[in-house]
């Protein structure tokens, strides 16, 4: 009987102890696994609260006639796009350039006028000089020379109208010729046209609201946030604008003082900084808003991918010397993708960011390099 027994120890040790070497040689040749890091860095930043915001147009650009005249053309259609100093209306301008015609000619015919009268004023003060010398000579009566006075007189009267009807036809003709480019409506902005309210054919008065344009840039976004939040939020203070992981930049330019006392909450109204893509340049459009809620401060960040729950606590793996090594720690404020640490962590110290859903302590890390572009 111990003969056997001692037979079959002899065997599972013989049948075993191979399994064991290569199980050994296994785990002994096992890869790391590759993560990627961040450094813990400290950086100054307010704290910032998440909400949704909707783009709302501002008053858009009116475009009326300065003139009286007849629409001969429409050069777009409600929904284009269009360019400052594009050309949106042509109206009539016949009856403007044939009084530019006769106000020209009549200009014309003054000015000679004018200057026949000046010469004419030369020979009668010439005259007027002669008759005064015979005068004095008592050659001819004080009558006669009174009579070349009033000529003389008479022909300054008339030259002093004749400046004046040419002042008059030039102002006349400046009207004219402004009024010739006052028959070509322009863009005063790029933008998009929401309204035309006119037609081909039609008499414009002058004054009339033809066109609507709402120009580019004219948009803000708008947000309701919790008053004791709102009453906290710096007016200039940077805000983030997401739409599908595209980030654009804006500010709070204004927080409405009235609370809606239904909801508890105030509006915010943000301006943009960045000028959308025209597939986002649309009112109602939604996007993700990042606020920044009282003064800036230093603090100590880390991306909130770094994170793992354990319960109630939170977790982080740290990359120490090819290890991952296991911290506890306490969050603080949620800063955008990033979040404070108050305690557990160091500045410059490198946080697992990817690949840490299944690590487990102390095991073996390597942190994944990225290739150069060639």
């Amino acid at each position: 009987m111990k003969i056997l027994i001692s037979i079959l120890t002899f065997l599972c040790l013989l049948f075993t102890s191979p399994l064991y070497a290569q199980s050994k040689f296994k785990d002994k040749g096992k890869r790391a696994s590759l993560v990627e890091t961040r450094k813990v860095k400290v950086v100054k930043v307010a704290e910032k609260t998440e909400a949704i915001g909707r783009l709302v147009a501002l008053n858009p650009i009116i475009v009326s006639s300065k003139i009286n005249q007849e629409i001969l053309k429409i050069h777009f259609k409600i929904g284009d796009d269009v360019k400052k100093n594009d050309l949106l209306f042509t109206l009539a301008s016949k009856d403007i350039i044939r009084n530019i015609k006769q106000i020209s000619a009549e200009l014309k015919l003054e000015v000679k006028t004018l200057n026949l009268l000046k010469e004419q004023l030369a020979l009668r003060v010439s005259k007027a000089k002669n008759a005064q010398r015979l005068k004095e000579k008592n050659i001819i009566t004080q009558d006669n020379l009174d009579n070349v006075n009033i000529l003389l007189l008479q022909n300054k009267q008339q030259i002093a109208q004749r400046e004046y009807n040419i002042v008059k036809l030039k102002i006349s003709l400046d009207e004219n010729n402004e009024n010739l480019t006052f028959s070509k409506i322009l863009s005063p902005v790029d933008g998009n046209i929401i309204t035309i309210e006119a037609q081909t054919g039609a008499f414009i008065p002058k004054g009339k609201t033809i066109a609507s344009i709402l120009a580019n840039g004219r948009n803000e976004i708008e947000t309701d946030l919790r008053s004791d939040l709102a009453s906290k939020v710096i007016i200039g203070s940077k805000v983030d604008v997401l739409n599908h992981k595209t980030i654009y930049s804006g500010k709070v330019r204004g927080i409405v003082n009235s609370e809606n006392i239904r909801t508890g909450t105030r509006k915010i109204r943000i301006s943009l900084s960045d000028i959308l893509p025209k597939n986002l340049n649309v009112s109602g459009t939604r996007f993700s808003l990042y606020i920044s809620i009282g003064d800036s401060m230093l603090r100590l960040l880390i991306p909130k991918d770094a994170l793992i729950p354990r319960g109630k606590q939170q977790i982080v793996y740290l990359f120490d010397k090819g290890l991952a090594k296991q911290t506890f720690i306490q969050t603080g404020v949620s800063v955008g993708d990033n979040i404070e640490v108050l305690r557990g962590l160091k500045e410059d110290q490198l946080v697992v960011v990817k690949g840490n859903e299944n690590l487990r302590p102390n095991q073996a890390i390597k942190v994944k390099r990225n290739r150069k572009k060639s």
